[in-house]
Formats: C-alpha cells, structure tokens, sequence
C-alpha cells in the first residue's frame, strides 16, 4: 500500500522537460510584459511632470543641507526671490532676496574634459611610474 501511494506522489511530482521549458517561456514573457508596462508609465508620468514644471511660476534654484533633514531652499517665484528652511515637519519663510543679491553659479555640462584627455594624462603618469622604477 505505502508502494502505491510513493509511486503515485512521484508521477504527480514529475513533469516532462518540454513542459518546463514552455512554462519557463511563459514566465519570462510575462516578465518581460510587466517590465515595458512599468518603463512605459514612468515615462508618461516623468513627460507629464516635466510639462507641468516648465509652466509653472515656481523654480527651485538651490538647496543647501544643513543637517540630515533640514534644508535652506532657494525659490524662484515669478519674479521674486525666497529662502525657506525646510523640515521634515515644517516649512518656514526665511527671507526674500532682490535679484541682485543673489550671485548665479556658472552650469556644470558634466564633464569639462574628453574621456581622450584624461586617459592621455593617465598614459603619461603610468610611463612616469614605469621609467621610475627601472
């Protein structure tokens, strides 16, 4: 009796080797579709947050961290300027700036050198270092 019932957990156990493979196929075409679900909607939602930043009237233009969650923000608001210190229970108004007390930072583009230049300097240090212990 305990002969049968071993066998027969065994026959329910076991699949054939195709079916696995199909089952795998499935998954991982489901997987792939949930995936282009989820970068489809981030990109219609970061679109749709884009455009409503650029119509608005508020512009943060710089934050400075104080502590770990404390914060000093400079906003843009129309033509007017705001500090505001930035918790993570409050928000208060600090002060308002005119234009011209506030100094504009040049834009960093990334990087200011070619990936060319900085691998030729480090060419020139290895053979520096090469030369040296010789």
């Amino acid at each position: 009796m305990a002969g049968v019932l071993l066998s027969q957990n065994v026959f329910l156990v076991t699949k054939s080797t195709g079916k696995n493979i199909i089952e795998l196929i499935v998954l991982l075409g489901i997987f792939v579709l949930v995936l282009a679900a989820c970068v489809v909607t981030t990109r219609l939602v970061a679109g749709h947050q884009m455009q409503r930043g650029r119509n608005s009237n508020f512009k943060p233009l710089e934050t400075y961290q104080i502590t770990q969650n404390r914060y000093l923000h400079l906003v843009q608001i129309g033509t007017r300027y705001f500090v505001v210190s930035v918790t993570k229970e409050n928000i208060n108004f600090i002060a308002e700036l005119n234009e011209e007390e506030i100094v504009a930072k040049p834009e960093k583009t990334g990087m200011q050198r070619s990936f060319k230049e900085i691998l030729s300097e480090f060419k020139v240090k290895v053979d520096k270092h090469e030369d040296a212990q010789k």
